[in-house]
């Protein structure tokens, strides 16, 4: 993405990946091999993490989870799910980018998708908590849930942290409709833009938030001294 902070996103033809007559770009030979393997990649880490999750089977991820006690596996949860909101998603993720005004900085520099990477990040740490996750079908998928667990412990604490992944999810798609209407993520950040800047604030402030209801939540389930991942960023 050569635009800077102005509108629009990185600009590959697919002409720069044929060969013969209507290539263009040049060394497009290395950019099909290069696209093969990485397709190739993306196939095997998917195919591994299906094995690493199939059941009865000796050795592998599942297999060492379910042998360890239960409250190792429920911390292993949370703190993923809080890492994910600090150090990762408000930290690493917008803060810096914010701060520099960069958008080599942003998650998608190229395809300018930043905006939904940013919303399915924060949509992945509530599926977690509830227990759910809607196919691309529509229809869903429901199990047993932390926000379950939670709520017998302290039926309080599980609504203030079921109400902060919602407030969460609902500041980060006020990114996703800017995006629709042309404005992205490279854009908000940019020095100057204050109402852009200030998007993405508010989200910073909601992950910060709701990672203090995860650790609460940790809490009122036995599980103290969560300290999710900061990054080293300070919030």
């Amino acid at each position: 993405d050569l635009n800077g902070t102005g509108p629009g996103a990185g600009n590959r033809p697919a002409s720069d990946y044929l060969t013969g007559d209507g290539a263009t770009g040049g060394h497009n030979e290395r950019r099909r091999t290069y696209l093969r393997s990485v397709t190739q990649l993306l196939v095997s880490d998917l195919e591994e993490m299906v094995g690493n999750w199939k059941p009865n089977v000796e050795d592998n991820y599942r297999a060492t989870l379910e042998s360890e006690p239960a409250t190792d596996g429920l911390r292993k949860m949370l703190f993923g799910m809080g890492s994910l909101s600090l150090g990762e998603l408000a930290g690493e993720r917008m803060k810096v980018s914010l701060e520099a005004n960069s958008p080599e900085d942003e998650q998608d520099c190229f395809s300018d998708n930043t905006h939904n990477s940013h919303f399915y990040d924060a949509k992945g740490i509530r599926n977690v908590y509830l227990g759910e996750y809607t196919r691309v079908d529509g229809t869903q998928m429901t199990g047993a849930s932390l926000s379950s667990l939670v709520a017998k412990a302290d039926p309080a604490a599980d609504a203030a942290l079921k109400a902060d992944l919602a407030a969460t999810e609902a500041k980060i798609q006020v990114m996703v409709d800017h995006a629709g209407k042309g404005e992205h993520y490279d854009q908000l950040i940019a020095a100057g833009n204050d109402a852009g800047n200030q998007i993405v604030r508010d989200a910073i402030a909601a992950l910060v938030k709701q990672t203090g209801s995860i650790e609460t939540a940790a809490g009122k389930l036995g599980i103290s001294d969560l300290n999710p991942d900061s990054a080293d960023h300070e919030f």
